[in-house]
């Protein structure tokens, strides 16, 4: 291949490497390499091929890791969930509501931005449920599946988790007593409900429900499963986000966490 009058070779990938060199160039001398391209489309395109951003939908761009973080194996919006196989774990990517720091709802814990009930979630991901309950079966989760939607007073079964928070900076993960304030007080005892078929048909987008929940692929089996009208005039519980340990950033991006918590 030959070289132009500067000496460099035309149409040279460009690597991580020498998309970083081309934007040292750039902040030192006051303009960037002669690429053909204008000052932006130079910047999302050295951006991108750093793997420092990913392209998301309608091509907005969004951060690769969690909060600029150095931990490669944590999920990302572009790729939510990462399994653990050894550490029976999956973690799942998910950012905060900010509104759910001070106003609370009844048992709408973690779940899908796609899902119909999107609003109501403290934490929303951007997981789909019945992706979330396949990797819990490969990291060896048997799901209970003994809820209906006409089980009232019955408790979630199925293994046990431990579900823990943590974000880059956070010196050690916390459990959802930390991060969910339980009106109630009756605590969290997670479980895998299974439920996959419940949640294709209802496309609530539940996650985890702080509840009993027959569609949800996680609950608490702290609280039964109740009807609505129920739930409306005497609740179980209400939950929200603790504003004295969650971050006070809309959309702020964490990592939850669900570890097998059997023998």
């Amino acid at each position: 291949m030959g070289r132009d009058a500067a000496g460099a070779v035309p149409h040279e990938p460009v690597s991580r490497h020498r998309a970083a060199e081309d934007i040292k160039v750039q902040d030192r001398n006051g303009h960037e390499p002669d690429t053909g391209l204008s000052r932006r489309d130079f910047l999302v395109k050295a951006l991108l091929a750093s793997g420092a951003v990913i392209a998301g939908p309608r091509g907005m761009l969004h951060a690769a890791t969690i909060a600029g973080g150095s931990r490669a194996d944590w999920p990302t919006r572009g790729r939510p969930l990462a399994e653990d196989l050894p550490g029976r774990t999956v973690m799942m990517y998910a950012e905060l509501s900010l509104e759910h720091l001070t106003r609370t709802t009844a048992h709408w814990g973690i779940g899908c931005g796609r899902g119909a009930c999107a609003d109501k979630f403290i934490l929303v991901s951007p997981a789909e449920p019945i992706d979330l309950h396949d990797a819990l079966v490969r990291v060896g989760g048997r799901p209970g599946n003994n809820l209906t939607m006409e089980s009232y007073g019955d408790v979630v079964a199925g293994d046990p988790l431990a579900v823990s928070v943590l974000w880059h900076g956070l010196e050690k993960p916390l459990g959802l007593k930390d991060v969910f304030h339980d009106g109630a007080g009756g605590g969290f005892m997670m479980r895998f409900g299974g439920n996959r078929e419940a949640a294709l048909r209802h496309n609530t987008g539940c996650l985890t429900c702080l509840e009993s929940c027959p569609v949800g692929i996680t609950s608490n089996a702290a609280y039964p499963h109740i009807r609505g009208i129920r739930r409306a005039l005497t609740p179980n519980s209400t939950f929200r986000g603790r504003p004295e340990t969650l971050p006070r950033k809309e959309a702020f991006p964490l990592v939850v966490c669900y570890r097998l918590d059997v023998q």
